[in-house]
């Protein structure tokens, strides 16, 4: 069985999601916490690869996993991160 996921084939969408996980990985560093170090580090892998051969899917996967990680550390550090950020996250993985 073959699993198939559809993607926008629009490359502009895939470069504003790269940008959003970009500005992520930088919030994350920016909070300095050992629980985000792993997530930080497939951030930067996968956006590395996807410079490389423009396929997305690593992107969307850990996007997803980046937004529901800085949402959770929003509810309870409202002041530590931004809610630009989430949006423009949120936007980029909703074109999928």
């Amino acid at each position: 069985m073959t699993l198939t996921i559809t993607m926008s084939e629009n490359p502009v969408h895939h470069l504003e999601l790269e940008q959003a996980c970009k500005e992520a990985r930088d919030k994350f560093s920016q909070l300095d916490s050992e629980g985000f170090k792993s997530l930080v580090e497939k951030l930067d892998y996968l956006i590395v690869s996807f410079n490389a051969d423009k396929n997305p899917i690593g992107l969307y996967e850990v996007g997803e996993e980046a937004l529901t990680a800085l949402t959770a550390y929003k509810a309870k550090n409202t002041r530590k991160v931004a809610q630009k950020p989430l949006d423009t996250l949120d936007k980029a993985l909703k074109v999928r």
